[in-house]
Protein backbone atom coordinates (compact mmCIF):
# COMPACT_ATOMS: atom_id res chain seq x y z
CA UNK A 1 0.00 0.00 0.00
CA UNK A 2 2.47 2.54 0.78
CA UNK A 3 4.90 1.34 -2.05
CA UNK A 4 1.97 2.34 -4.44
CA UNK A 5 1.11 5.67 -2.90
CA UNK A 6 4.96 6.28 -3.45
CA UNK A 7 4.69 5.33 -7.11
CA UNK A 8 2.25 7.28 -7.32
CA UNK A 9 3.45 10.61 -6.05
CA UNK A 10 6.63 10.01 -7.69
CA UNK A 11 4.82 9.83 -10.88
CA UNK A 12 2.88 12.66 -10.28
CA UNK A 13 6.00 14.85 -9.29
CA UNK A 14 7.71 13.40 -12.53
CA UNK A 15 4.07 14.75 -14.33
CA UNK A 16 3.79 17.71 -13.26
CA UNK A 17 7.82 18.45 -13.74
CA UNK A 18 7.60 17.28 -17.42
CA UNK A 19 3.91 20.00 -17.79
CA UNK A 20 6.37 22.67 -16.20
CA UNK A 21 9.24 21.90 -18.48
CA UNK A 22 6.74 22.03 -21.22
CA UNK A 23 5.10 24.93 -20.18
CA UNK A 24 8.72 26.59 -20.39
CA UNK A 25 9.55 25.96 -23.50
CA UNK A 26 6.10 27.18 -25.22
CA UNK A 27 6.71 30.32 -23.39
CA UNK A 28 9.88 30.85 -25.64
CA UNK A 29 7.75 30.07 -28.99
CA UNK A 30 5.27 32.19 -28.67
CA UNK A 31 5.24 35.75 -29.87
CA UNK A 32 4.89 37.88 -27.36
CA UNK A 33 3.43 41.77 -28.42
CA UNK A 34 4.24 45.02 -26.15
CA UNK A 35 1.17 47.49 -26.52
CA UNK A 36 0.50 50.85 -24.87
CA UNK A 37 -3.34 50.59 -24.45
CA UNK A 38 -3.65 54.05 -24.95
CA UNK A 39 -2.02 53.73 -28.45
CA UNK A 40 -4.10 55.09 -31.52
CA UNK A 41 -3.69 51.68 -33.10
CA UNK A 42 -5.32 49.72 -30.36
CA UNK A 43 -9.00 49.69 -31.21
CA UNK A 44 -10.74 49.03 -27.80
CA UNK A 45 -9.06 47.00 -24.93
CA UNK A 46 -11.10 45.45 -21.79
CA UNK A 47 -10.17 43.63 -18.70
CA UNK A 48 -12.43 41.41 -16.61
CA UNK A 49 -12.57 42.96 -12.61
CA UNK A 50 -11.46 39.90 -11.80
CA UNK A 51 -8.45 39.48 -14.79
CA UNK A 52 -9.45 36.06 -15.45
CA UNK A 53 -10.63 37.33 -19.31
CA UNK A 54 -9.45 40.02 -21.55
CA UNK A 55 -9.54 41.34 -25.31
CA UNK A 56 -7.22 43.60 -27.27
CA UNK A 57 -8.29 45.22 -30.41
CA UNK A 58 -5.63 45.96 -32.96
CA UNK A 59 -6.09 47.78 -36.05
CA UNK A 60 -4.97 47.37 -39.23
CA UNK A 61 -3.25 50.34 -40.58
CA UNK A 62 -5.76 51.64 -43.50
CA UNK A 63 -8.45 51.52 -40.97
CA UNK A 64 -6.70 53.44 -37.86
CA UNK A 65 -9.16 56.74 -38.56
CA UNK A 66 -13.34 56.33 -38.01
CA UNK A 67 -13.38 58.03 -41.46
CA UNK A 68 -11.72 55.37 -43.05
CA UNK A 69 -13.65 52.93 -41.53
CA UNK A 70 -16.47 54.65 -42.13
CA UNK A 71 -15.81 54.88 -46.26
CA UNK A 72 -15.54 51.08 -46.08
CA UNK A 73 -19.05 50.74 -44.38
CA UNK A 74 -20.22 52.99 -47.00
CA UNK A 75 -18.70 50.73 -49.99
CA UNK A 76 -19.99 47.94 -47.85
CA UNK A 77 -23.22 49.08 -47.93
CA UNK A 78 -23.68 50.15 -51.58
CA UNK A 79 -22.80 46.95 -52.57
CA UNK A 80 -25.06 44.95 -50.92
CA UNK A 81 -27.77 47.31 -51.88
CA UNK A 82 -27.35 46.95 -55.34
CA UNK A 83 -26.44 42.88 -55.23
CA UNK A 84 -29.21 41.92 -57.50
CA UNK A 85 -28.20 44.19 -60.48
CA UNK A 86 -24.18 44.12 -60.20
CA UNK A 87 -23.97 40.92 -61.07
CA UNK A 88 -21.38 40.35 -57.86
CA UNK A 89 -21.29 36.90 -56.11
CA UNK A 90 -23.28 37.66 -52.89
CA UNK A 91 -20.98 35.76 -50.86
CA UNK A 92 -18.07 37.77 -52.06
CA UNK A 93 -19.94 41.22 -50.89
CA UNK A 94 -18.06 41.25 -47.24
CA UNK A 95 -17.20 44.21 -44.92
CA UNK A 96 -13.55 44.17 -43.86
CA UNK A 97 -11.58 43.33 -41.02
CA UNK A 98 -10.75 46.39 -39.51
CA UNK A 99 -8.75 45.16 -36.64
CA UNK A 100 -7.19 41.93 -34.93
CA UNK A 101 -8.32 41.23 -31.80
CA UNK A 102 -6.43 39.09 -28.99
CA UNK A 103 -8.64 36.84 -26.38
CA UNK A 104 -8.38 35.81 -23.25
CA UNK A 105 -10.67 33.40 -21.53
CA UNK A 106 -10.42 32.32 -17.95
CA UNK A 107 -6.33 32.65 -17.29
CA UNK A 108 -5.42 35.33 -15.47
CA UNK A 109 -1.83 37.42 -16.71
CA UNK A 110 1.71 36.70 -15.22
CA UNK A 111 2.61 39.45 -13.10
CA UNK A 112 6.13 40.83 -14.50
CA UNK A 113 8.09 43.44 -12.64
CA UNK A 114 10.44 44.05 -15.79
CA UNK A 115 10.88 43.25 -19.12
CA UNK A 116 14.38 42.27 -18.32
CA UNK A 117 15.24 38.86 -20.65
CA UNK A 118 11.68 39.42 -21.95
CA UNK A 119 11.33 38.33 -25.64
CA UNK A 120 9.16 40.86 -27.38
CA UNK A 121 8.29 43.28 -30.60
CA UNK A 122 6.77 46.02 -30.08
CA UNK A 123 3.70 47.44 -31.58
CA UNK A 124 5.18 48.76 -34.53
CA UNK A 125 7.12 45.92 -35.60
CA UNK A 126 3.68 43.69 -35.31
CA UNK A 127 1.94 46.27 -37.29
CA UNK A 128 4.92 46.88 -40.13
CA UNK A 129 5.83 42.72 -40.42
CA UNK A 130 1.63 42.35 -41.58
CA UNK A 131 0.30 41.08 -38.26
CA UNK A 132 2.01 38.01 -38.48
CA UNK A 133 2.16 36.26 -35.28
CA UNK A 134 1.29 32.84 -33.37
CA UNK A 135 -1.39 31.83 -32.07
CA UNK A 136 -1.76 32.12 -28.73
CA UNK A 137 0.11 35.13 -28.21
CA UNK A 138 1.60 37.00 -25.55
CA UNK A 139 0.21 40.53 -24.90
CA UNK A 140 1.75 42.78 -22.10
CA UNK A 141 1.01 45.93 -21.03
CA UNK A 142 2.65 47.96 -18.23
CA UNK A 143 0.63 49.02 -15.43
CA UNK A 144 0.96 52.54 -13.51
CA UNK A 145 2.90 51.20 -10.80
CA UNK A 146 5.29 50.73 -13.79
CA UNK A 147 4.93 46.62 -13.26
CA UNK A 148 3.87 44.46 -15.95
CA UNK A 149 1.01 42.08 -17.38
CA UNK A 150 1.15 39.40 -19.54
CA UNK A 151 -1.62 37.81 -21.53
CA UNK A 152 -1.98 34.24 -23.10
CA UNK A 153 -4.40 35.26 -25.75
CA UNK A 154 -6.11 33.51 -28.60
CA UNK A 155 -6.08 35.61 -32.05
CA UNK A 156 -8.67 36.21 -34.04
CA UNK A 157 -9.52 38.96 -36.82
CA UNK A 158 -12.78 41.35 -36.26
CA UNK A 159 -14.87 43.56 -37.76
Amino acid sequence: MKANILIFLISSFCFNLSLSQEKRENLNSYTAIFINLNDKAIGKYYISTDTTSASFSIYYKKYESKKERDKAIKIYNSRVKNIRTSGENPSEVVLPNFSISFLVFNEKPEKLKSLQGIDFITLKQFRDNNYVTSNPTYIIHKLKNGTYLRWLAITMDEI
